[in-house]
C-alpha cells in the first residue's frame, strides 16, 4: 500500500470510530433541534419568580367603640367634670371645702377670685375648672378616664378634657362614673345639665337623659340673684365661705373685712364681681 491509500484507510477508520462513539454517548439526541407544534414554555428561575400583583382591597374599617353617630355616645361637656372632681377629692388631690384660686386669664393683671370645687361645678366656671385641672394634673385625669374605658384624642388639653369638649363618651360609662365616685356631697348639684343632657338621681343611682328645654334652664340659672349680706367684721375666710358659691369674689388685703362692694342688702346678679377689703389693705 502506498502512502495515499494508507491515509484514506486512516480517515475511514477514524470516521467509523467517531460514529460508534456518537452512538454510544447519544450525541445525536443532545445536539438535534426538533420543531414542536405547541408553544414553547420557558422556566423562570425560582429566585426571580414574581407573583402577579393582585388588586389591593380596602382594609375593613376598624370598629370604634365610641362614635358621634352612636346614640349612646355624647360629648360629655361639664357633666364629666363632676366625677373627675369627685375622684380627685377621694384621692386627696384637692380638698372638698378648700378654696381654689382662680384667675380669669394667665396674665398677672387679670382678676383673681376664690371658689370651692363644688361651686365651680355649680357655676360651670371654665376658668375654675382650668385651675382645678392644673392642681389635679393632666396625667392623673387621663389615667382616671383611661381606667373608665374612655379614649382621649391625641394632644388634648387638660382643660378640654375636664370640661368635656373634643371627645365622646358612652352614656353608660358616664353613668358608671357617677355611681362610683359622686356621693352625697354633690347632691346640691342635681339635676346637673350641660350640653343638652341632664344627670339626675334615681333609685340610689344616676341616669342621663336629654334635656328638652335647656334654654329655659340656662335662663333660670343665669337670672339667679341674691341680696348682698353684711360681711364687715368677718374674717376673710368666713366672708369667702359665705358668698363664694353665689358670685365671683376679688379680695384686697387680708384679715378682718372692713369694706365691701356691693354694699349690704344690694341685689347682686350671678355675674357681679364682689370685692372684699381686708384690714391690711391701704387705699
Amino acid at each position: 500500500m502506498n502512502k495515499q491509500e494508507i491515509r484514506k484507510a486512516f480517515i475511514v477508520c477514524t470516521f467509523i470510530g467517531l460514529m460508534y462513539a456518537g452512538i454510544a454517548f447519544n450525541v445525536q439526541d443532545r445536539f438535534s433541534m426538533k420543531r414542536t407544534s405547541g408553544p414553547v414554555h420557558t422556566k423562570t428561575p425560582r429566585s426571580l419568580s414574581v407573583a402577579a400583583p393582585q388588586p389591593k382591597s380596602d382594609p375593613a374599617p376598624q370598629k370604634q367603640a365610641l362614635t358621634a353617630d352612636n346614640k349612646a355616645g355624647i360629648e360629655p361637656s361639664f357633666l364629666v367634670a363632676v366625677p373627675i372632681v369627685a375622684f380627685a377629692i377621694k384621692e386627696g388631690l384637692i380638698e372638698k371645702d378648700g378654696m381654689i384660686v382662680v384667675q380669669k386669664n394667665d396674665d398677672d393683671a387679670s382678676p383673681v377670685y376664690l371658689k370651692k370645687p363644688v361651686d365651680i361645678l355649680k357655676d360651670k366656671d371654665k376658668d375654675g375648672l382650668r385651675a382645678i385641672s392644673r392642681i389635679i394634673g393632666k396625667k392623673n385625669i387621663e389615667i382616671f378616664l383611661s381606667r373608665q374605658g374612655v379614649k382621649l384624642p391625641d394632644k388634648s388639653l387638660s382643660v378640654d378634657t375636664i370640661s368635656g369638649t373634643g371627645y365622646i363618651i358612652d352614656k353608660n360609662l358616664l353613668v358608671n362614673m357617677y355611681n362610683q365616685y359622686v356621693g352625697e356631697g354633690f347632691v346640691t348639684l342635681m339635676p346637673y345639665a350641660s350640653g343638652g343632657f341632664e344627670v339626675s338621681s334615681k333609685n340610689n343611682g344616676f341616669q342621663i337623659n336629654a334635656v328638652r328645654n335647656e334654654r329655659s334652664l340656662h335662663n333660670a340659672e343665669g337670672s339667679a340673684a341674691f341680696s348682698m349680706p353684711d360681711l364687715s367684721g368677718l374674717s376673710m375666710k368666713a366672708a369667702l365661705d359665705r358668698i363664694s358659691s353665689k358670685a365671683r369674689v376679688k379680695i384686697h388685703g387680708s384679715g378682718i373685712v372692713v369694706d365691701q362692694f356691693p354694699k349690704p342688702k344690694e341685689q347682686v346678679g350671678k355675674e357681679t364681681r364682689c370685692i372684699l377689703y381686708g384690714r391690711s389693705y391701704q387705699k
